[in-house]
């Protein structure tokens, strides 16, 4: 993924969008090409980055081809008019603002139930529905069948989040107007917690380096110069 540096997001930024269970598409590559599946998976502890653990249905043959993989998570996201990103004599166009995240590792089968069942009780469990651990046995056993265990385990994190971070405070602040206008809460609350303040940090800096350089002295009129102390 092509992130330039003004978006690019750490990575315990990265990490924090996939924390808990996020959805998001599986891609590997089979014997005809590019495969993907959109799955919820769950982030849980293991190695720097983490694994992420879900299943997919046996008749998918996505499994069947384990090793590398990527799992893409988008975060917020919105179309952005030309008018919200426009200023007195400089107009633009428009763009779409959006989060992502690309974490690539290992793809590893789990095909034993013990695992996929734990699995399964887990990213169930993460998401307050206990109803998996209430079942007969032998109904989870039936079910269980149908699915196969799946393992990412995370060796790469690339987050991206375009958000107008390298616009002037002025224009973010109009982007934010415009979503919430729109229905575009979720953009506009992350632009107001974190690209707001990043430009008006960059406005201050560049305020202060304009303030000092306004107050340098003239040449010729600085300390030992002919006319520094000149009280004629």
């Amino acid at each position: 993924m092509y992130v330039p540096e003004h978006f690019a997001l750490t990575s315990e930024q990265s990490l924090q969008a996939l924390v808990g269970v996020v959805a998001g598409d599986l891609v590997t590559i089979g014997p005809d090409g590019p495969e993907a599946t959109f799955v919820p998976m769950l982030h849980e502890p293991g190695g720097q980055f983490g694994v992420l653990t879900g299943h997919l249905s046996r008749i998918n043959p996505q499994w069947q081809h384990p090793g590398p993989a990527l799992f893409i998570v988008h975060g917020p996201g919105d179309y952005i008019a030309a008018d919200w990103l426009s200023r007195p004599g400089a107009t633009s166009v428009p763009t779409w603002n959006y989060l992502t995240v690309h974490a690539s590792g290992e793809l590893v089968v789990h095909p034993e139930p013990d695992w996929c069942a734990e699995s399964v009780r887990r990213l169930s469990a993460a998401r307050g529905d206990h109803t998996v651990g209430r079942l007969p046995q032998a109904e989870v056993d039936r079910l269980l069948r149908s699915v196969i265990g799946i393992e990412l385990r995370i060796t790469r994190l690339a987050g991206k989040a375009k958000m107008s971070q390298n616009k002037p405070p002025e224009v973010i602040g109009q982007v934010i107007d415009g979503l919430e206008r729109t229905g575009g809460d979720a953009t506009a609350d992350w632009m107001r917690e974190n690209s707001l303040p990043r430009a008006q940090a960059k406005a201050d800096l560049l305020a202060g380096i304009r303030q000092r350089h306004t107050q340098l002295p003239e040449p010729g009129e600085g300390i030992g110069s002919p006319g520094a102390f000149d009280h004629r």
